[in-house]
């Protein structure tokens, strides 16, 4: 038996893929993030910058 990997959105728990290896996966997945060790799907990523978009002013200081 050998072992498996998912990579899961850790924002949002959604399954993106299943197989043998991490690097594989996450090369395979179209507008998925790996950042600070997070991985985050496309609709997660889609909000959180819809968010920090919210959070500026129009001369681009946070609120």
């Amino acid at each position: 038996m050998s072992a498996q990997v998912a990579i899961v959105c850790d924002r949002c728990g959604d399954i993106g893929a299943v197989g043998a290896a991490a690097q594989e996966l996450r090369a395979g997945l179209n507008g998925w993030a790996w950042r600070n060790g997070l991985d985050t799907c496309p609709l997660c990523r889609l909000v959180t910058s819809d968010l920090a978009q919210a959070g500026r002013t129009e001369n681009g200081t946070t609120r």
